[in-house]
């Protein structure tokens, strides 16, 4: 065992005093807020109170059946997204594994070894990560189309991005069901209890999805569309050989991102950006100087339009959470992670828009990148971070670009005070109107 072996240290393990302390905090939120309550609203400030008790940012949590190592510190969390996925080394939990295996069993995300390598090149090449994609300029004409029609409320986000998924991923030529599909079955991915109430019409959903994948990959006039699917196909051809059932089973995942995360990321900087006059007066200025919004180097160039969105994922993680695991056990950052035990991420908790004591809407922040916090990244880090970020980015701008710019949306529900915004984002009574302006 190497010095630093020796000097790695198991984190505090909570007591059923604790527990009781959270169940009476949960139940008190259960009370305050029968509606609208958020079991991560007190379990996040449990965690926080029971961490400086216990001096560790790290706690393994005690439930009796099972133990549970709850990641509160950015140093633990980014060693273990920096390491080489390994199924003997730290490799992704079971809980995410027997989740995500529902609907993709090889999916990117909890692949490991040469398996990972072959895929991340894959996905790497098909979604030309890290830069602008081939075809941004057909990608744009799609997401235009998709909000041109005015939005209303969350729901209304989240129909524009899946019409904008299906035109970015399949060219337009997929029909609606496909979407639908893989929306209802990540949400078993998500819930185990809902995996089990509808074990049946999920598989029956997940069969028609990949007879419905498969079919497209197939068919030569789609393959010949500007679309993630083209892009795939190239990378198939130019990478190493992978299985044809492989390779579609990562499409489930860039289809998500528009209608799961991405929606939660446009419609949370939407009504931050509405909810902040000087902010919006900002947006609205940039927007006014840019080319046509038809011009992918307008959207590109849209600089105070994206810190909007960063400020927004640091502020509001778009992915909450992710399991990890060490099989034989592991020291990480002066943590040692016990055998097979599971590790959860809360990124939420890990923010260091908390640890700097910012609770504000500050985009100008990020238009400095040198001064930015640079300890914590809501698109992952390290070997898994997210291959789909330049486009999922290029995506929402231009969403919010239309829907500040060209529809013109104000509030006509909740607005949120930008100097003190709370730690849950709400989840209800957020809507969205034109605004009547006089000539």
């Amino acid at each position: 065992m190497s010095s630093v072996d020796r000097a790695a240290a198991v984190p505090p393990t909570t007591t059923i005093v604790d527990l009781v302390r959270l169940a009476g905090a949960i139940t008190a939120e259960i009370i305050r807020h029968p509606l609208s309550f958020s079991v991560r609203t007190p379990f996040r400030a449990w965690l926080l109170r029971a961490a400086q008790r216990r001096g560790s940012e790290n706690l393994i949590l005690n439930v009796g059946v099972t133990r549970i190592l709850l990641v509160g510190g950015s140093a633990l969390s980014k060693g273990i997204l920096d390491a080489y996925p390994r199924p003997d080394g730290i490799t992704m939990g079971e809980m995410k594994r027997k989740g995500m295996s529902v609907l993709a069993p090889h999916a990117l995300t909890i692949s490991d070894g040469p398996e990972w390598e072959r895929l991340r090149a894959f996905n790497e090449h098909t979604l030309d990560a890290g830069r602008p994609h081939r075809f941004e300029l057909e990608f744009l004409g799609h997401i235009l189309a998709a909000f041109d029609t005015p939005i209303r409320d969350f729901e209304g986000i989240r129909a524009a991005m899946s019409r904008a998924m299906l035109g970015v991923v399949f060219g337009g030529k997929a029909p609606p069901s496909v979407a639908e599909d893989v929306q209802a079955l990540f949400e078993l991915v998500q819930n185990p209890i809902k995996r089990m109430i509808r074990s049946r019409s999920g598989k029956r959903r997940r069969e028609r999805l990949y007879r419905t994948l498969r079919s497209l990959w197939n068919d030569r006039d789609v393959a010949r569309k500007a679309s993630l699917l083209t892009s795939a196909h190239h990378a198939a051809t130019s990478g190493s050989a992978i299985d044809e059932t492989v390779l579609l089973e990562q499409f489930p995942h860039w289809m998500f991102t528009f209608t799961g995360s991405g929606t939660d990321l446009v419609g949370r900087a939407l009504t931050l950006i509405l909810s902040d006059p000087g902010v919006r007066r900002k947006v609205e200025a940039e927007l006014e100087r840019a080319g046509p919004l038809e011009n992918p180097t307008t959207i590109n160039g849209l600089s105070y339009l994206e810190a909007c969105l960063v400020e927004t994922a640091h502020l509001f993680p778009p992915v909450t959470r992710t399991f990890h695991s060490a099989p034989n056990g592991a020291s990480v950052s002066g943590v040692m992670i016990p055998a097979r035990m599971e590790v959860l991420h809360s990124f939420p908790l890990i923010s260091d828009i908390e640890a700097i004591g910012v609770q504000r809407f500050r985009p100008e922040r990020w238009m400095e990148r040198a001064k930015a916090p640079p300890t914590f990244d809501p698109f992952l880090s390290g070997t898994r971070h997210c291959p789909g970020q330049s486009i999922i980015m290029f995506v929402s701008k231009a969403a919010l670009a239309a829907t500040v710019g060209r529809q013109r949306l104000t509030l006509d529900g909740v607005s949120l005070n930008t100097d003190s915004l709370p730690a849950e984002f709400p989840r209800r009574g957020v809507k969205f109107r034109p605004e009547q302006r006089t000539s």
